[in-house]
């Protein structure tokens, strides 16, 4: 639609009222609304006829991050995401003394917004409690704000190698589905791109950083398609690992080691010793990677595993050890003895 056609519209209708009223000031506003999106059409994007790309500027509110799970390889998180892009057939060319226009989420419909979606989204929902959480800003020069608040599950590939000690880096991919770089292209927000909230806090990680890129590691549709990404930076806490993992099984292999100090003649005191430390740390062993995915590389978690069951092994494999060798020395010494005794005395 032509500045000039907007004009003529708007003008041939509204010269007629007055500024003085506040209630004619509202009129005013929804008659300059209705005509002008009586041409606007919303299927087509903002520089259609001009062949230039629509330059749409992102940012991200991370409100929280709920889960990430090493089972499944992805996260769960909750953010605010806001575009803003200039559209030049809704200018208001001074015909109205508002900066801008907060319009309702049903009225979204008739404004045409970026196709963003999320590259290595899982699953995703948008919350209309009590209303759809939408917000859709016009303002005089032609530019619009688009929020909207979305929960979404994205894939997360990990390297356990490290495990526990490991830090992962869990990337968001922001792409267009239908339109090239020609029609549209995503840039991050200058100021703030992506921002986290201060109730952000997770049980098992701490997230050391959020670094953003002007191109995708894995653009689903080549250099042709505008794609950006938001690497999360993700450092796993310990302390539940030193309390559930470490110390017990420190504490078997020193329980193990009591059987040292028991007599060799207390055969079903070691016995049992050995035997419930190898069983309990065989039990915990499947407990510690219980929740983690059948990978056929060896983590930092199954060599201590290995060694501490190594320990408790080898403690009950000694007591094997000591009582066979007691008993050729007891078989020896009884042998000797009878020797002696079938000695003819002289």
């Amino acid at each position: 639609m032509k500045p000039l056609t907007v004009c003529v519209t708007v003008c041939s209708g509204l010269l007629l009222l007055s500024w003085s009223s506040e209630g004619q000031s509202n009129i005013m506003k929804t008659d300059f609304i209705q005509a002008m999106f009586e041409e606007y059409d919303s299927t087509l994007p903002p520089n259609f006829e001009s062949n230039e790309s629509v330059k749409v500027n992102v940012s991200l509110y991370v409100n929280s991050i709920d889960s990430i799970s090493e089972q499944s390889m992805d996260f769960t998180m909750n953010a605010f995401v806001e575009q803003e892009w200039c559209d030049p057939r809704l200018i208001f060319y001074e015909m109205i003394t508002d900066e801008y226009f907060e319009l309702d989420s049903r009225f979204m419909v008739k404004v045409w917004v970026p196709d963003l979606y999320f590259t290595n989204e899982k699953r995703a929902d948008f919350h209309s409690v009590t209303v759809p959480n939408k917000m859709l800003h016009l303002y005089n020069n032609g530019c619009i704000r688009y929020r909207l608040r979305v929960s979404l599950t994205a894939s997360c590939p990990m390297n356990l190698q490290k495990y526990p000690m490991d830090t992962q880096i869990c990337s968001l991919y922001l792409q267009s589905f239908a339109f090239t770089r020609k029609t549209i292209e995503f840039l991050w927000k200058v100021d703030k791109a992506v921002v986290t909230g201060s109730s952000v806090e997770l049980p098992q990680f701490t997230l050391v950083d959020t670094v953003t890129k002007g191109t995708c590691n894995e653009n689903i549709g080549g250099s042709d398609f505008t794609c950006i990404q938001v690497d999360f930076n993700l450092r796993r806490n310990t302390g539940f690992y030193m309390i559930q993992i470490y110390i017990p099984t420190i504490m078997i292999v020193l329980l193990s080691w009591v059987s040292f100090w028991l007599s060799i003649d207390a055969v079903p005191a070691r016995i049992s010793l050995g035997i419930l430390t190898v069983l309990t740390m065989t039990t915990q062993k499947g407990a510690a990677i219980s929740s983690l995915p059948r990978v056929s590389y060896v983590k930092a978690i199954d060599v201590w595993m290995a060694v501490c069951l190594a320990f408790v092994f080898a403690a009950l494999l000694e007591f094997a050890f000591v009582n066979v060798m007691q008993r050729r020395e007891q078989e020896f010494d009884d042998c000797s003895l009878e020797w002696v005794c079938e000695q003819p005395t002289v």
